[in-house]
Order: structure tokens, then sequence, then C-alpha cells
């Protein structure tokens, strides 16, 4: 995307780049920093522009499961692992990952509250689960983190406006599961997520009550699995999504009028020309938030911490921001125009409203269940069956 102020970034803003991340020096030249992540954040103009100022060359192992990601460290050279909160714990609890000083990550102090706190103000509510505010730091008084989140979004309910109402663009989880969208609605395909989609579309219909929706019992994902197996013999499902281009073809397409989808999803089918609105759950979004982690091996801790500082540079997240995530820090504003601020950050025109709206209304976050090989095996079952 073309980004105006260019005179700007590049004076102004790059002078201070340079001071807060160091110009490229002899002994930066020719090293290289292993990053393990996603090809939604490792993208090119992040990882060229971080090579420029720094003379590191990234070289990243992109793959779409977390857990593979993790597990990465186990069997090679790993710099930086890029992962969501629940993973992060996964990593933690296996000694892969080490604490993160965070007086070496200076722009963290800028974080907004709900990574500070665990929630966006004392009247929000707690969102259950692997709260990044909650999970990420190691000691009481937050000197040492497991990991720096750097991007985070709000999953919620994508629609086809021109058939499905939604009043003031609110629906429930429980819609995913509405009779009239037989044969026309798609849920994750990928076990641990699409299963906590259905326990939210379940809670709302009244027909799950758990303690905890991010860490349901053998017997709660039994009760799951027995009704998504019902749902599938009424083909409500029309396709069980795994990938971002799957759900956007599925939906720009009219195959699809509803599903649990990414806000990005939304905005690349109505590029499309087809009407596609991101709904506020009337539960409460289920969000997620990726970082970065330094490997419990690594032989580049220094460079791993200019890595995370470059991240909470503002260049990184005003690039994210500009394909839909947003970033925990406010530095992405001398790269985004004012306009640009006012529309990604401010809401204006904007499903969903504000950030600051969203923040205050995380149900839950993305977690890794305590039992996920049962949740695999039944989830398996289920998509057998």
């Amino acid at each position: 995307m073309t980004t105006t102020r260019r005179d700007f970034v590049r004076g102004g803003a790059m002078a201070a780049a340079a001071v807060a991340l160091g110009s490229p020096t002899a002994h930066a030249q020719g090293k290289e920093l292993n990053v393990v992540g996603a090809t939604f954040n490792l993208r090119d103009p992040i990882l060229q522009e971080f090579t420029k100022r720094t003379g590191v060359t990234v070289k990243p192992w992109l793959n779409p499961s977390a857990q593979a990601r993790a597990d990465r460290l186990r069997v090679a050279p790993v710099d930086n692992l890029e992962s969501g909160a629940d993973f992060v714990k996964y990593a933690w609890d296996e000694k892969l990952i080490q604490p993160i000083d965070l007086s070496r990550v200076p722009n963290w102090k800028k974080a907004t509250r709900l990574f500070v706190e665990g929630q966006a103000t004392p009247q929000s509510p707690v969102g259950s689960g692997d709260n990044p505010g909650r999970m990420m730091y190691v000691d009481r008084e937050k000197t040492k983190a497991k990991y720096i989140p750097t991007m985070y979004q709000f999953d919620s309910i994508g629609y086809n406006p021109d058939k499905v109402p939604a009043k003031d663009n609110t629906l429930s989880w429980g819609e995913l599961f509405n009779p009239k969208w037989r044969g026309k609605a798609a849920l994750y395909g990928v076990d641990w997520l699409g299963m906590l989609d259905a326990a939210l579309g379940m809670h709302a219909l009244g027909l799950l009550k758990a303690a905890d929706l991010t860490n349901l019992t053998e017997k709660e994902v039994d009760t799951v699995i027995l009704f998504l197996k019902e749902k599938k013999k009424e083909n409500h499902f029309r396709a069980h999504w795994k990938a971002f281009g799957e759900l956007v073809n599925l939906m720009a397409s009219g195959e699809v009028w509803i599903a649990d989808a990414w806000w990005p999803t939304v905005l690349e089918v109505r590029k499309k020309g087809v009407p596609c609105r991101y709904a506020e759950a009337v539960e409460g979004y289920r969000a997620w938030a990726v970082g970065s982690c330094i490997s419990a091996t690594t032989k580049n801790l220094d460079l791993s911490y200019e890595w995370i500082n470059f991240w909470l540079e503002g260049f990184a997240g005003a690039r994210q921001a500009e394909i839909g995530y947003y970033s925990p820090v406010d530095t992405y504003t001398k790269y985004l125009t004012p306009e640009q601020i006012k529309h990604l950050y401010g809401g204006e025109g904007r499903d969903g409203g504000s950030v600051e709206r969203r923040n205050s209304r995380v149900f839950v976050w993305n977690t890794k269940p305590k039992n996920q090989e049962y949740y695999t095996d039944k989830w398996n079952e289920f998509l057998a069956s």
C-alpha cells in the first residue's frame, strides 16, 4: 500500500529510527537473524526495512501451525519465535524461550492498558483464557516477560448483510448455528479454535454451560462434538475453512453468507465488490495477540532485542495497521496520516468502531486448551463423521 507523508517518513522518522535502533554497523553487516513466524507478520516490507536499518538479514521460517512454530525451537537454530499468547505459554512451560528484560524494551512503557492489566479499563471484562496482560509477565513487578505482543486483533462474525440481517451490525455468536443459514455457514477448521467458536455459539444459545469456554472438560468437548455432528447431518456447514484465501473465496462467491471470520477477510471480500460486514458480537470478541519471544538457545541475544524494539518503533505497526491489525503501542502515528489514524484506530467508517471500544469488549482470548490432544481426536472424529 502507498503511504503518504513520504518526506516525513524518509527524513525525520528515519533519523529518529536510526537513533532508536542504531544505524547499520560493521559488526551487524552480514549477520543473520533466524525468526519463526507466519506469512501475515513476517512480510517482506517489514523484513526489508529491518535489514535496511540494521544490516542484518532476517531468515524467516514460515508455518501456519502455531504448534509447529513453537516446536521448531527444538530442532533448529532459532533466535526469535513469533507466536500468539496461547502457544507462548506452551513454549515457556517447555523451556523453549527465555525471559525478556523489559528494561531493554523501552517502548513497552507505552503499551495500552489491555496488555498491562489484562483489561482495557477497570470496568471492562477480563477476557478469559490466555489473556496476555495476565499471563505474559514473569514476575509480580512486571520487569520481565515471556513475550512482547506486537500486533493484535479481535475475531468475530463475518456476514453478508444482503442475506443475514443484523440490527446495528450486532450478532450473537449463536447466529453461526441459526437454521436459516443452513448450507451457507462456515466454521474455522482448526480443532482448538473451531471448538472454541462452536463453544461460544452454544454458550450464546444456552446449550453449553462451561466454567471456562477456553478450556473445556472432556465431557464438555463431547457435548460440543455431538452438537456439531448433528449440525453436519443437517448439512448446516458449507465448509470448514482453514486458510484466509479459502474463506475469502467462499464469501466472495456467495457460497457462504456467515462465518467466524478475521477482519482482513471481510476487507478482502469487500474489495471484490461483494457486501460483507464484521459484526459486533453480542457476547464480546475472541481476541488474540501475536508477539515475539526470544529463544532459550539464541546466539544473537542483542539482535533478538533489536528485532523486538524494531517492531515497537512504529514502522512495522503502521504497515500491519494497513492490513487490519493493531499495535499495542502508539508509536505507529509517525508513519500514518491523520486520516489513516482516524479510520484505522479511531474507527471512522469501520465496523466495530474504535480500537478503544474493541479493547473493552473482549470476551475470550485464543487459548491452547490443557487437553488439546482430546480436542484434536474428537475434532477429527467430527470431520470424519
